[in-house]
């Protein structure tokens, strides 16, 4: 049967088996753009589906402007340690402030424009921009937005660990807001000399983020990735004395055809050319420049 610190899946965890690691990644901070520092982990490199984009930033200044997204969940979440947070704007009439902890989901469907900067130029903000993938039939959903505060963030607390549930379900709690796509990530920090473990689907990682851990006998430490192999269904992560700060995700493929085009995500070349024109004809809504 499930242990105390499983995650509600869509499956049963009779017969638990770790995964196996499959590969591990030392990545590091890169010059994206002036003001904007990341790691970026694309599924084009990585199996990570159905997660697209998992980039960890560092952003101190407005950096893309008003722009559109089409067919995928654009999410942004702000560590709680970020010196500060997010103004988010977008064509469904959302303005809202992303607070250190807290995130925002732009579910984007059929399309529409957002804009994400740091509350205050010359500030670092410190977080997370994810994007989850949508199935052929979910391609053109009504946009709509999702927005939690850092106090409406699920926590989960024990003498070994705290895990925020950033998405999905944990121990019987559930995230207040639910994506068309089926994923379950969580930000957890892990005492020293502590493990904890993880139920997963087919497809699971780990991100680090502070301190040092270890899976099977492969250490792990800031911006390291590790994937695992599809087979088995549990990932156990330890903690030495430093302790272990990390993201897990976990979700089951889509396995279709993705055509990217810049900001937008479908499934065939048809629907990019419909979504495409549907951008040029101004059904996506309009997001004028911000001033304050």
């Amino acid at each position: 049967m499930p242990g105390a610190n499983s995650i509600t899946l869509s499956y049963s965890t009779y017969g638990s088996m770790n995964k196996s690691i499959s590969k591990k990644s030392n990545l590091a901070f890169t010059n994206d753009f002036p003001g904007l520092r990341g790691v970026n982990i694309m599924e084009r490199n990585y199996p990570i589906e159905p997660f697209l984009v998992f980039t960890e930033f560092l952003m101190d200044r407005p950096v893309f402007g008003p722009h559109p997204h089409a067919g995928v969940s654009v999410m942004t979440y702000m560590l709680p340690e970020s010196k500060q947070g997010f103004i988010n704007r977008d064509s469904l009439g959302d303005f809202s402030h992303i607070e250190p902890g807290g995130l925002h989901i732009s579910q984007t469907g059929t399309g529409m424009f957002h804009d994400e900067f740091p509350k205050e130029t010359g500030i670092e903000t410190h977080g997370f921009q994810i994007w989850i993938n949508h199935k052929n039939e979910d391609r053109y959903v009504t946009p709509k937005s999702m927005h939690a505060n850092t106090d409406e963030i699920i926590e989960v607390l024990t003498d070994n660990y705290k895990l925020r549930i950033i998405h999905g379900a944990f121990n019987g709690k559930h995230s207040p807001y639910k994506l068309v796509t089926d994923v379950h990530l969580f930000h957890i920090f892990l005492n020293p000399h502590t493990s904890i473990e993880l139920n997963a689907d087919e497809m699971a990682f780990v991100y680090g983020l502070k301190g040092n851990g270890k899976i099977e006998s492969t250490d792990v430490t800031a911006q390291t990735l590790v994937n695992f192999n599809k087979g088995g269904n549990m990932v156990q992560v330890n903690a030495d004395a430093t302790g272990f700060e990390f993201m897990y995700a976990t979700g089951k493929p889509i396995n279709e055809p993705i055509v990217y085009g810049g900001p937008f995500v479908m499934t065939t070349n048809e629907q990019m050319r419909d979504t495409q024109q549907r951008l040029a004809n101004g059904e996506m809504g309009r997001l004028k420049h911000y001033v304050k």
